[in-house]
């Protein structure tokens, strides 16, 4: 019964194989994900949107011309030198022969397949008397051609030439390893062992357990669980919390902990300038011992943001720090939220009745809060403000108007282009058109709520106790829209049209139906003629 065979590769063809495979495996996703963007396609992005984007600040921070980095050039010559290697191999794995071959007794003895037994032993006699040890010839050679001849003649040779591919019979199975024989060699042992050994016990424990290290210590949107842990305690202990609290909540966060994180700085200088900027905002109680919340850190992340939320000239060495603060609020106010919630639900189940639940305008405070990082204004500021060359100046300009009372973005929209016009009359006309094009850009959201209980004959009728499933239908647009639809009204004011096309024309206004609904029907109320004296 035949055997089973393992045997390396000696010549070093299929390890070609098995090299070529390994190495696109690795190059082909590594360009995929660590080939540097164009920077000339950003540069492009960031032109087209010069005109809405040009005063906040991201986009300022794009526009700053990054301090050669050397990291992306030596990405491209690492992934360039892959597939240089990657093409290497592939070109030779296309030029290495194959070294297994199917045995064929016609190809040894030169003839063509089908011959006849006459031909086949005239060509034997002829390839003998060559090939015959006894008159100078090759030995090996000559067992081959009897082999042959012997596969073709003899009829138990041809049987197992036709059954198992070899006038011998079956033969021991061959199992190929696409690795070089030098691997397994009793000279390299030592050599092949201190390789396995720093790999499965350095190398991989090291990485592991430093990947195990920072996975633990984080959740799984990417925040450190002791900010987590923070952020629960004083939830709990503060149900309503204010925006001040909230605030010093945020700020004790141990992602501006330098402790914990390594991102995080801290200077000598911030112990001259973080007081005075103590000083110019005013209202931070510094008497409470409350740690971590007023830790340093703590303290200047808090300093920070309010900096931030009145739009204060800050010293250039925090504007860093200033930074790096706003790019973390978004993610712990995120946070922060989950967390409400999470209290909240388990303080409604039965097994944590005696929890007490935060209240609902902790929860609204954290939503408004991560609005006003964005905005770069405090709480009770004009929403005007957000737009750009609007200062306090023309705010109080703007908001005291005797014909027209803005108060918000949506007064604003609502207005007509002349009016509005009118109103900004102290901006040059590319200063109002790139208010225009930022005005533009505000999201306009309507909310549909359906409510309705599944599994009931009447699914709009609701009763205690029912299950009612509440389905919300947000549809976003911008004002550039309700704008197309503004100057589509316009100028069909200016033609004669009949009283059918007018009040299709009015209903086309967005949010101002209510208002000249109201309007047209306060006008169209007639006043009762007085009563005559008798």
């Amino acid at each position: 019964m035949a055997g089973q065979q393992f045997q390396y590769d000696d010549s070093g063809n299929t390890f070609f194989y098995f090299l070529t495979s390994f190495v696109g495996l690795i190059v082909i996703p590594a360009t995929y994900y660590l080939w540097p963007q164009d920077k000339n396609s950003e540069q492009a992005r960031l032109k087209n949107i010069r005109h809405v984007y040009r005063s906040c600040s991201w986009y300022q921070l794009k526009l700053v011309k990054p301090q050669k980095n050397i990291v992306p050039t030596i990405k491209k010559i690492i992934l360039l030198l892959g597939w240089v290697l990657f093409l290497f191999l592939a070109y030779k794995v296309s030029k290495t022969d194959r070294e297994y071959q199917e045995y064929n007794p016609y190809e040894v003895l030169g003839l063509d397949a089908g011959a006849t037994v006459s031909e086949i032993k005239k060509q034997y006699r002829h390839l003998s008397l060559k090939f015959h040890p006894d008159k100078g010839g090759d030995e090996v050679m000559f067992m081959r051609i009897a082999k042959a001849y012997a596969a073709l003649t003899d009829d138990e040779s041809r049987k197992n030439w036709e059954e198992h591919g070899n006038p011998d019979g079956p033969q021991a199975t061959t199992f190929g390893i696409a690795l070089p024989a030098w691997i397994v060699d009793q000279k390299n042992s030592m050599l092949v062992l201190l390789v396995y050994g720093l790999a499965f016990m350095v190398i991989l424990p090291v990485v592991v357990g430093s990947w195990w290290y920072k996975s633990i210590r984080y959740s799984g949107d990417q925040i450190l669980i002791r900010t987590t842990q923070i952020y629960t305690y004083f939830v709990y202990k503060t149900r309503n919390m204010d925006m001040k609290r909230l605030i010093m909540v945020l700020a004790g966060a141990s992602e501006f902990d330098p402790q914990y994180n390594k991102d995080a700085t801290s200077r000598p200088a911030d112990n001259i300038l973080i007081p005075q900027l103590i000083r110019e905002i005013g209202s931070i109680n510094l008497k409470k011992n409350e740690p971590p919340l007023t830790c340093p850190y703590s303290l200047k992340t808090r300093v920070l943001l309010l900096a931030h939320l009145s739009r204060m000239q800050i010293p250039e060495t925090l504007k860093e720090d200033q930074q790096f603060m706003l790019k973390k609020c978004s993610a712990l106010l995120q946070e922060m939220v989950n967390v409400i919630c999470q209290l909240i639900i388990m303080a409604r189940s039965r097994e944590e009745r005696e929890l007490r639940p935060p209240s609902l305008s902790s929860l609204e405070n954290c939503m408004k809060l991560s609005q006003m990082t964005v905005q770069g204004l405090q709480q009770f500021k004009s929403p005007l403000l957000q737009l750009p060359f609007i200062e306090e100046d023309h705010l109080r300009r703007v908001s005291s108007h005797k014909k027209f009372k803005i108060k918000s973005i949506r007064d604003l929209v609502s207005m007509k282009e002349s009016d509005r016009r009118t109103l900004f009359n102290f901006l040059e006309d590319n200063s109002y058109e790139e208010l225009l094009a930022v005005l533009g850009s505000f999201p306009h959201i309507n909310m549909e709520i359906k409510t309705h209980v599944l599994d009931d004959e009447d699914s709009n009728k609701i009763t205690v106790g029912s299950l009612v499933t509440v389905l919300v239908v947000l549809k976003r647009q911008t004002m550039a829209e309700v704008f197309e639809k503004e100057q589509s009204t316009c100028s069909a004011e200016d033609q004669p049209v009949d009283e059918n096309q007018v009040e299709g024309c009015k209903t086309k206004k967005g949010w101002q139906q209510k208002n000249k609904t109201a309007k047209k029907s306060s006008k169209s109320k007639k006043k009762k003629p007085p009563k005559k004296k008798k």
